[in-house]
Parts: C-alpha cells; sequence; structure tokens
C-alpha cells in the first residue's frame, strides 16, 4: 500500500485558500481597535471542517511582521498529529497555549527545511534596514520573531476562550498590550510584503506539510 499518496489524498492545499487579510476582522471591536491592534496580529493555518483542504491567512502588511505571522501559522498545520500533547489537554485554554508553543518552533524548523533560502533572504533584508537606522528594537529576524511569540503566548496565558468582548479589553490593557502593539509600529520599516510570492512559497511548503511523516 503507498501510504504516501495516501497521506498526499487526504491532505491538499488551494491556492484559493491561502488568504493575505488587508484589514482587520470585524469581531475586533472598536474598542479593542483602540488599545492599537495592529493588522499583522491577524492570521490562522488550519485545517478546514473538511478534514482535508488546509487554510493559511496572513497579513497583507509590513514586510517581516508579515513573514513572522506567515512562519508561525505554517506551524499550526498538521501539528496535531506530530505533538499528542496537544489533545490530551483538559481544557481549551491549556490546548490553545500548547497549540501556540508548537507552532512558533513548528513553523520555524519548517522553513529551515524547505525554504532557508527566504530564512536567509529575510536576514540579509533586515540587516539592510537595520543599517538604514530602523527596527531599533532588534538585531535580527530571529530576535523580532522570538519577541513576537513571545508576547503571543502572554496574551494566550492572559485570556480565557470564553471572554467577552469587555473582559478581553480589560484584560489586555492589564497587560499593557498598546506597549507591545507600539513595539511593532515601531519595527515597521515601510516596506509591504509580496503577496504574489508570499503566496507561492506558502503554496510550495503547504505542499510538504501534506507529506510529513
Amino acid at each position: 500500500m503507498n501510504f504516501e499518496a495516501i497521506r498526499q489524498e487526504k491532505f491538499k492545499i488551494k491556492r484559493e485558500n491561502i488568504i493575505p487579510l488587508s484589514e482587520l476582522p470585524k469581531k475586533i471591536s472598536p474598542k479593542l481597535r483602540s488599545l492599537g491592534w495592529p493588522l499583522e496580529c491577524q492570521g490562522s493555518g488550519r485545517t478546514l471542517e473538511d478534514g482535508h483542504n488546509f487554510q493559511v491567512r496572513y497579513p497583507d502588511g509590513d514586510i517581516f511582521y508579515s513573514w513572522n505571522v506567515i512562519i508561525h501559522e505554517l506551524g499550526h498545520l498538521r501539528q496535531e498529529d506530530f505533538n499528542l500533547d496537544i489533545n490530551k489537554q483538559t481544557d481549551e485554554a491549556a490546548e490553545n497555549i500548547v497549540r501556540e508553543k508548537d507552532a512558533f518552533v513548528r513553523g520555524w524548523d519548517r522553513l529551515q527545511k524547505y525554504r532557508p533560502d527566504i530564512l536567509e533572504r529575510l536576514e540579509s533584508e533586515f540587516k539592510i534596514y537595520k543599517q538604514k537606522g530602523m527596527l531599533p528594537d532588534f538585531n535580527s529576524f530571529l530576535e523580532l520573531y522570538n519577541d513576537f511569540n513571545k508576547n503571543n503566548i502572554i496574551i494566550y496565558n492572559t485570556l480565557k476562550p470564553e471572554d467577552n468582548a469587555n473582559i478581553i479589553y480589560n484584560k489586555l490593557k492589564s497587560i499593557n498590550i498598546s506597549d507591545f502593539f507600539s513595539k511593532i509600529e515601531a519595527n515597521k520599516v515601510g516596506e509591504k510584503i509580496n503577496v504574489d510570492e508570499a503566496n507561492e512559497i506558502i503554496f510550495d511548503i503547504a505542499g510538504q506539510i501534506t507529506k510529513e511523516v
């Protein structure tokens, strides 16, 4: 029996399921937006309800933070197939934290494995902008990626799935989330991600993920 063929048949990636986001979703209320919620904090990577098709959503925003999200979201694809601790969690909040920590590492590892040229280029371009006096808080793209994901875990540790909009707002204010959002703004370089190129790279890597064992 050809198990690789079965795996590839089970999981698929279609170009129409790779979605750049040009605005904040409507579920983010005006009150939450008032905290300075950036476009570059939006994205998702998942298998759709049909159990076969991948979907990756990412921000059509500033280049480094947009790639940061893409890498993380690629880490979410099929992660429960490889990290059995995800389904062992007793509540949704704990499961979400395990998923986020796993995606942070798995996404970076997948880029290194399937498209190391992209990581090399991001680091090279990062140095060019750094030499221009931009990106004041980081010395490398990896530092930016680590910082974003550290703050992402802080958010997930703070919020619960059942929290309503007012509770979310108050909890985020209590951890000074606006400081994190301001940091993102301060480290944007003014160059938007090339969505056509990003879509093809996501398509390439997601295709490799369908074959993972």
